[in-house]
């Protein structure tokens, strides 16, 4: 895995190439070329309007030999740089990056952390703090960056420069709090129009200089990039400790809004909720976990919780915390009878599995229907924040969706921030292979036959048999990748065996394997089903959709059993599923779609598919997804 760009060339050759005339629409065809999607008109604007602004100051400060990468994405996921320097540091060999964030914006105003864009707009994630998490995920995932190389710049060439003066980040250190001096103001640099063009020439002059440029954009570009780790690798760091991840883009948005409404709500402020929507992999419990840290260390009392006994138990075992705290990891039942606005902040992780009340049935003296569970979680806190699929029900009950919280904003009163995460951090960076599951599964529009094009970071096989399928993730294995089989509930899940063995209860011709644990605590090495995921002995069974989702594995095998079959269309199968929440479901086909792409989402890196169906199984191959040999080898095509 390595870096990669749509455009690379010298200041000089780009400075010709705009010269030449239709530059952003030759740039724009060439995006369809390498991310198979036309780039968004804004997006297109910018190229015309902002990149000859750097590469003019780069030229009258004479480093026209400077290299200069345009959408550089950065490591471990899809979110592209507009523009990124490379050069030599002035007066030595060593290489010296400046990554610029391009603004059209002719308006600015500093509201705490954040900014407006107008002086009734809505807050905005600052822009400082966007480059900064560039800066950040650079340092974390490329090795040679690690030094003091690199910085940042914020490029507002149409902004005035008293405005842009005026919003540039402070370096003080916040109150009541044992959170270091903001680092932002000493890596990024903010730069608008009139005298402060001059101000950014001297910037990159004091950074760059084009000596050996060529060269250190190759290394730079061959680098190679360190592996993602799995979010409860680092939760207690996270927890306990500083940051650990970088928020990038929306991500960082939405910790800044909630950060923002706390801080409003201390000043008597209005209640206001906060949704925040993503699909697999956007960084939605990251953002849970870094909001819960910070807020901690802030003394502020913020709750996180779920609907899944899995995803919280997990979270205990892994951030290391006495029964004592454990209160900070609760689940979404357990606010039935909390005191309004008790909690400061209320973070819902995994929304989508709000369930319709917390009661599982009425008091047979009490006539009154129990509340709705979403009122309980919205009363509970001063401010509630809920992260969220909407393709991620997967069960009877579970109503968890943003029209709901919509809908309980407008009865209960309370203004609604809507956040939608767009950038992908697990499949290899690669939203193509969500969107291609999501085409797949009918649970997105088609837009022409779902064809599979192979990616440069993600891997995906479809199996002739689960044998072929468990012999590959061996291998991954065997490389010290984190592997995973999961599958439909398509088989019984019985009871352990009375000598503390587990019965084999996925049949598929001769390969027979067992669920993950139905027992409460450790089978001897045999984990309970709440940590197959993350336990390395969970290896050795076959999970199901309510241990697998909110977590991720480096490699993912799916087995799609007979509830969902291909027959020119998709058809579902209630008789072939051994799940009561699913079978008495009213829309079985969405929750059994839904489950399939939760399981084929888990995989950081690669995934394999497996029909139990013979006529689905070829749907994937016709598909061109490759095909694994008998041995679970790649077949080569010819």
């Amino acid at each position: 895995m390595a870096l990669q760009c749509l455009y690379r060339r010298s200041a000089s050759d780009l400075a010709a190439a705009i010269t030449g005339g239709g530059f952003a629409d030759r740039l724009a065809d060439h995006f369809k070329e390498i991310f198979w999607e036309t780039p968004d008109p804004r997006e297109v604007e910018s190229w015309a309007n902002s990149i000859p602004t750097v590469v003019e100051l780069l030229l009258d400060a004479g480093l026209g030999n400077v290299q200069v990468l345009l959408e550089l994405k950065a490591p471990i996921t899809d979110v592209r740089m507009d523009m990124v320097l490379v050069g030599s540091y002035p007066e030595t060999d060593l290489m010296s990056v400046v990554v610029v964030e391009n603004k059209q914006w002719r308006w600015i105003q500093p509201d705490g952390e954040m900014v407006r864009l107008s002086k009734n707009g809505a807050p905005h994630l600052h822009p400082a703090n966007q480059t900064w998490g560039y800066l950040q995920v650079l340092r974390g995932y490329v090795s040679m960056l690690v030094d003091e190389k690199i910085c940042g710049v914020v490029n507002l060439h149409n902004a005035p420069a008293h405005l842009v003066h005026a919003a540039r980040p402070v370096a003080r250190k916040q109150e009541d709090t044992q959170e270091p001096e903001n680092p932002v103001p000493r890596w990024v640099a903010m730069y608008g129009a009139g005298e402060q063009r001059q101000e950014f020439r001297d910037t990159l002059l004091r950074r760059l200089s084009g000596e050996r440029a060529a060269e250190h954009v190759d290394t730079l570009l061959q680098a190679p990039v360190r592996l993602a780790e799995g979010l409860m690798t680092r939760v207690a760091a996270c927890v306990r400790g500083r940051q650990v991840f970088p928020l990038l883009d929306e991500q960082r948005e939405a910790y800044d809004y909630v950060r923002h409404l706390v801080a409003k709500s201390k000043q008597g402020g209005g209640k206001e909720i906060v949704a925040i929507v993503g699909g697999p992999g956007t960084g939605k419990s990251v953002i849970a976990l870094e909001l819960l840290g910070t807020l901690a260390r802030q003394k502020v009392h913020a709750v996180h919780a779920t609907g899944s006994r899995s995803f919280t138990r997990t979270l205990w075992k892994y951030a290391g915390l006495p029964g004592n705290e454990r209160g900070a990891f609760t689940y979404f039942n357990t606010f039935t009878d909390a005191t309004p606005n008790d909690i400061e902040v209320l973070i819902a992780d995994e929304a989508h599995r709000i369930r319709e009340t917390s009661r599982d049935r009425t008091d047979e003296n009490d006539l009154r229907e129990p509340p709705p569970q979403i009122d309980e979680l919205i009363h509970a806190a001063r401010v509630p924040v809920f992260l969220l699929d909407d393709h991620q029900i997967v069960r009877r009950g579970e109503v968890g969706s943003l029209d709901l919280i919509r809908v309980k904003a407008r009865e209960l009163g309370y203004g609604l921030r809507e956040i939608t995460l767009r950038h992908q951090f697990r499949s290899g960076g690669s939203p193509e292979y969500v969107d291609w599951v999501d085409r797949l599964l009918m649970l997105a529009p088609p837009q022409g036959r779902p064809v599979w094009r192979p990616l440069d970071d993600f891997s995906l096989y479809v199996a002739p048999t689960p044998l072929a399928m468990e012999q590959y993730l061996k291998a991954r294995a065997a490389e010290e990748r984190k592997v995973r089989i999961a599958a439909g509930f398509c088989w019984k899940w019985n009871k352990p065996n009375d000598d503390g063995t587990l019965p084999d209860d996925v049949t598929i011709d001769e390969w027979r394997r067992p669920w993950n644990s139905k027992a409460e605590e450790y089978l001897g090495d045999i984990p309970p089903s709440p940590l197959w995921a993350t336990d390395p002995a969970g290896v050795n069974q076959v999970g199901c959709v309510y241990s697998a989702q909110g977590f991720e594995y480096d490699y993912a095998g799916v087995i799609i059993g007979k509830d969902l079959v291909w027959r020119n269309g998709w058809q579902t199968e209630r008789r072939h599923n051994k799940d009561r929440d699913q079978i008495n479901a009213e829309d079985f086909s969405t929750v059994v779609r839904n489950t399939y792409r939760v399981l084929a989402t888990r995989g950081m890196r690669g995934a394999v598919l497996y029909a139990h169906d013979e006529a689905t199984n070829q749907l994937l191959i016709d598909l061109g997804v490759p095909l694994l040999d008998h041995h679970g080898v790649p077949v080569t095509s010819t």
